[in-house]
């Protein structure tokens, strides 16, 4: 027990390093950058090109999507879901590794395979699952009065993206860790994926005007 203890601590000790130097150590593997990247590229195209010309630039709800950005990306997880994930991983490891002698940690199918075939099978895979949940997020019942949060935007915009319950943190990451982890699609190639698909979601959220035969059709869906 005291083990799993520790990696609790660790876990929140260790996030909360990272966190401070997301912010202090910028660089290009920085998800805190990134995302100030991505989301002010996506404003400015919302102030030179909107689709809704009348809506404000700084549109209604504009700040407190702005808040549930950052709290979902980075605050969540400080607050405690790191700290309990972690140790919910090793739990799920340990487990399976003493019934069946597999170790999610150490097993990793994907190893030699070259660095886009990586990201292909992640990225799709992980599209998979989460359009399932998405799906089940409609569905549910109790589920739906989480997912609601996210539906309750009046004025669309990009950062109605990251407008979400906090408890939509826990379900995609519980549902999405397992096929994951099976394929050993690691950090690195995650980080790409994860901003890859933060581009896709701000784009599809945004207020911009494009033409839909190229950009929309394809991306927009």
């Amino acid at each position: 027990m005291m083990h799993y203890w520790n990696i609790f601590v660790e876990g929140y000790q260790n996030y909360a390093a990272y966190l401070w130097q997301e912010i202090t150590q910028p660089s290009w593997h920085s998800h805190f950058y990134w995302l100030l990247i991505v989301s002010g590229f996506f404003l400015a195209l919302e102030w030179f090109m909107p689709w809704r010309k009348t809506q404000a630039k700084f549109r209604q709800d504009f700040w407190l999507d702005f808040f549930y950005m950052f709290f979902n990306f980075f605050l969540f997880s400080l607050v405690l879901f790191n700290a309990v994930s972690s140790v919910v991983v090793n739990l799920l490891n340990d487990g399976i590794k003493a019934l069946s002698g597999f170790d999610l940690q150490t097993v990793n199918p994907l190893n030699s395979a070259p660095l886009w075939v990586v990201l292909l099978v992640g990225f799709v895979v992980r599209d998979f699952i989460q359009w399932w949940i998405h799906r089940l997020l409609h569905r549910v019942p109790a589920l739906w009065n989480f997912h609601k949060v996210h539906h309750s935007v009046e004025q669309m915009g990009f950062a109605a993206h990251l407008r979400y319950h906090w408890m939509e943190n826990v379900v995609y990451r519980t549902i999405e860790y397992l096929p994951l982890a099976l394929l050993g699609v690691g950090l690195y190639d995650f980080f790409i994926i994860h901003i890859f698909t933060l581009v896709v979601g701000h784009y599809n959220h945004s207020n911009i005007r494009v033409s839909g035969y190229a950009t929309g059709g394809i991306i927009g869906g």
